[in-house]
This record gives C-alpha cells, structure tokens and sequence, in this order.
C-alpha cells in the first residue's frame, strides 16, 4: 500500500512538472489566464503606490542638458550603420493582391518581412504607416481597422505593418550567430529575446536590433520618393518601431508612438520593462530614448520641423500607466522641447483610443 502511494505521489509530481513547464516555456493552459490575472493584480497594486517614484530628478535634467542637435545627428549617421544593413544585402519586392492593395516584402538573412499597402482612391500624395505590437496583426484589431478605413477616405495610402517574428511576419526565422546558425521555429521566432545571440561576421557593427529594424527601415524608404506627406503611427511595441523609425528617417513628418515606450530611468519599475528589444540590447549604452525623442524631431539638417507625440493610457493593463507617465510627462513640459508632446488618456485598456488618433491628425495637418 505504501508503495503504490509513494509511485502515486511521484506520477502527480511528475505530471505537475512537465505542466508548470509547459506553462512556463510553451504557454500552455492557462497560461493566458495567470497572465491576466497578474496584470489586475500588477494594476491594482500601482495605484496603491502612486508616491513611490525614486527617480534621480537632477541627472536627468543635467543629461537632457546635455543632448544637442549636433550629437544627436550624428548618432542618427552612426545608429544607421549599427543597424540597417547595406542596401545591396537587402532587396524590397512589390507584389499586387488586387486592385486596392498590394504585398510589399524584403528579406534579411533570408527570412521574408511582410508590409500590406492599401491605396486611397482618390490620392492626396500621403503615406500613414501604422505598426502593430506584439498583438501581431494588425488587421485583427478593430482600432487599426477603423484607422485604415479613415486614412484612405482622407485620401492617403495606408501601410499596414507587424514585428519581426509575429502577424503577418509570422513564422520560423534564422539568422547568423558566433555559434553558427541558429534557427528558430514559429513559437520561438515569437519570443524576441530569442534574436539576442545574433552576430554577423562580415558584419560585425551590426546590432541584433538590426532584424527588427532593417527590413522595415527598408520597406518604408522604398515607398518614400512616391510621398510629400508621410506619417507613423503604432502601438505598443509598434509604438516601439514608430520611436525608431521616426528618429532615423526624417522623411517622416509626424510620428505617434501609442503606449510603446519610456526612458531607462522607468524600467526598474514593474510593468513597465517591456521586451528585449526595447532595453536589453547593447545599442541603448550607446544612445538613450531621450536622444531618439530628440530626433524624432529633427530633419536630416536638424531643423526642428517634424512632429512627435507620445500617446499612453493612465490606468493601461499592460505596460507605461500612471503615476509613471504622469511622471514622465511632467518631465517633458518642463523641457519645453518644440515639436514633441505627451498625451495621456483615459483608458483602463492597452488599446489605440480612434477618436483621439483622428484628432490628434487634424489638429497637426
């Protein structure tokens, strides 16, 4: 009796480690469910420690001193070489799905990065370029959805973009590393962290944020001669690439990056990290987002004639709510930088606010 008990003992052992690992690893059931019961749990812990914000408020007024279009433009020259790879190691290929729009796809290290642009019937010679998170496509949310609807109806084409790995990007992916090869299947090409160990010898300037950012740096300067007008908006870590992209192609005259990203000096809070690519790579010892916000605004001369906002949501379920970006907002109009905004709505959702994104084109046409 006590042995059965005992290999009883060990079978439900057995099978609760080869579960909490499938859960960990694999997201398996119910995953989902324990992530968002900890979100509700992260939120209402936050508004129960709105005071507790332990942010060296001199440094950062002395650094934002210190940052001047000059140095900043020459980072821009400088990130353009640590991560957009040579424009003859990387093709863009247009490709017709029917009469309202069209495939457009480049390849890096041989992995296909897919783009939808959709053409305004009636053009006005203006590109908005929308980029989801790690939602992953972009045509599955009803905000982007009413967004192209209203873009086109204004008369401007409208490029629907996901991230690397994820959406309409979805699928295994390889790349070089000091290891060899290494390729990774659909699941793992999901998780971004994943794309860290990323090494090109005949390359070796190259940063891994180079196979998140070069093929859409690609996509877009390829559609840029056909457009006056051009914007950016996208959520979430598409608010990510919007920050990213804005500052290193100044083509882009008004970018607005949605709940996707916030200073270092936030990061150690809970919630607010975000993923590998926004604050683990090697490239932010090199510039910091104060510096990207900075040249976001900037055109290749630095004149400061471009447009940014950054959009959050204060009581958001995911990542960069309140007191956080309250904080930062503060931060940003005590700088008084011309040309960059922050706004903050009131949403409890990690969503794109439609109304607020229309008015926000209007009031900056």
């Amino acid at each position: 009796m006590k042995s059965k008990y005992i290999f009883f003992v060990l079978i439900m052992s057995t099978f609760f480690f080869i579960w909490g690992l499938g859960i960990g690893v694999y997201k398996w059931f119910p995953y989902s469910y324990l992530q968002n019961a900890k979100q509700i749990f992260n939120l209402n812990k936050k508004k129960n420690n709105i005071k507790d914000i332990s942010i060296d408020d001199v440094f950062i007024n002395k650094y934002t001193k210190t940052i001047h279009k000059e140095s900043v433009l020459t980072k821009r020259e400088e990130l353009i070489e640590k991560i957009i790879i040579d424009n003859n190691l990387i093709n863009v290929i247009n490709e017709k799905i029917n009469d309202k729009s069209e495939r457009i796809t480049t390849k890096i290290y041989g992995n296909k990065i897919n783009a939808i642009l959709t053409y305004a019937s009636e053009q006005k010679n203006c590109l908005r370029i929308y980029i989801q998170g790690h939602g992953g496509n972009p045509f599955s949310y009803s905000y982007h959805n009413k967004l192209l609807k209203f873009f086109v109806s204004e008369g401007c084409d409208f490029l629907s973009m996901s991230m690397t790995g994820l959406g309409i990007n979805e699928g295994s992916f390889s790349y070089p590393s000091r290891y060899g090869l290494i390729s990774l299947d659909k699941k793992m090409a999901k998780n971004h962290k994943n794309y860290s160990f990323f090494y090109d010898e005949d390359n070796p300037k190259l940063d891994p944020l180079t196979l998140f950012i070069s093929p859409h740096y690609k996509i877009i300067k390829s559609l840029t001669p056909n457009y006056e007008n051009i914007s950016i908006m996208g959520i979430s870590g598409g608010g990510w690439y919007s920050v990213w992209l804005s500052a290193l192609i100044p083509k882009i005259k008004f970018s607005v990056s949605y709940a996707g990203s916030l200073p270092m000096e936030y990061r150690k809070f809970e919630g607010i990290s975000g993923d590998w690519e926004q604050q683990d790579s090697q490239i932010y010892n090199y510039v910091s987002y104060w510096e990207l916000y900075k040249l976001m605004t900037l055109n290749e001369k630095g004149k400061i004639n471009r447009q940014a906002i950054l959009v959050f949501n204060d009581e958001d379920n995911c990542c960069f709510f309140n007191p956080y970006v309250q904080h930062f907002k503060l931060k940003i109009d005590k700088l008084n930088w011309k040309n960059f905004k922050v706004i903050i709505d009131e949403n409890d959702k990690h969503i794109m606010n439609v109304n607020l994104v229309k008015e926000i084109f209007k009031l900056n046409k």
